[in-house]
């Protein structure tokens, strides 16, 4: 069983996370002879065995035929171009694929994620602050969903910056379909689309929360704009946490409940700041700081 082969069906198994998975695909590549009783012996349960035995042989072909295409990488953990930030998290991916420019994987990046329902002020500001960013070299990643993730991806490439999606879903598929036209211009401007899932998983609501990790994961920093207190955004501004990157928040505007504002950023720790610049001292410095890296 080759190489690329042995990763593919690794990844069909979705609850096989980092070391886990590249010590196996270690192992596999190493045997002679592959049952389940075989598969067993690497930790797996005989129904992650199967799972790895029964991946079906028309998605390994067209998962290669996709990888023939240009710009088109199944990156494995132990490749070198793997992103070393995101190797450091917990339960990182065992391998992604990704379309586009490996090298903004390794670019310096800031997480932008918010609600799906935001308002113009959240619109105005989370857009403003990923222009200047994005001016300045910092690649903004997010999740391409409606709401304040296109208004991200839409304000990095409105000033010819990068930006990279990661997906809760296979590449297969963009979703939401309404953001087709922004993935392929995220793509022209030398960005990447990234995802943990084969090839054609669709876009299921428990793949959300494992993707908000690598977004986080891949960032020096997160921003969460209008984030309602349960929600997907707020489980990345966790993430970031946990991964020790700096968290900023813009909540609704002050003409808004200032209790809603103080449990958001009770809830993630981050810091808070608005467009106004009396609280966004912090991720003004921090801009500042980005700006005179080398």
């Amino acid at each position: 069983m080759v190489d690329t082969e042995i990763w593919l069906r690794l990844m069909s198994i979705s609850s096989l996370y980092g070391d886990d998975m590249v010590r196996i695909a270690h192992w596999v590549a190493k045997q002679s002879h592959i049952d389940a009783v075989v598969m067993q012996q690497t930790g797996l349960t005989l129904r992650q065995a199967q799972r790895f035995l029964s991946f079906p042989r028309k998605s390994i072909e067209s998962s290669l035929c996709w990888l023939e295409q240009p710009n088109h990488h199944l990156i494995p953990a132990d490749s070198e171009f793997y992103p070393p930030q995101l190797l450091a998290t917990t339960d990182y991916p065992g391998a992604l694929f990704v379309e586009g420019e490996l090298h903004a994987l390794h670019s310096f990046q800031l997480a932008v994620v918010g609600s799906r329902a935001h308002s113009w002020y959240g619109e105005r500001w989370g857009r403003l602050f990923c222009e200047t960013l994005a001016t300045r070299g910092v690649t903004i990643t997010s999740g391409l969903a409606r709401g304040i993730d296109g208004v991200a991806h839409k304000a990095a490439l409105q000033v010819n910056g990068v930006s990279i999606a990661v997906l809760g879903n296979g590449l297969n598929t963009i979703h939401p379909r309404r953001h087709a036209r922004l993935a392929a211009s995220l793509l022209e401007q030398g960005g990447a689309l990234v995802s943990e899932f084969p090839l054609d998983v669709p876009p299921l609501a428990y793949n959300f929360p494992r993707r908000n990790r690598i977004i986080s994961g891949l960032s020096k920093g997160v921003l969460v704009v209008e984030a309602a207190l349960r929600s997907g955004s707020l489980v990345t501004a966790r993430c970031a946490l946990e991964q020790g990157a700096r968290s900023f928040c813009l909540a609704r505007s002050n003409r808004e409940s200032g209790k809603r504002r103080a449990s958001l950023v009770n809830k993630t720790r981050c810091d808070s700041c608005d467009g106004t610049g009396r609280n966004s001292g912090k991720l003004a410095i921090w801009i500042a700081l980005v700006a005179r890296r080398p």
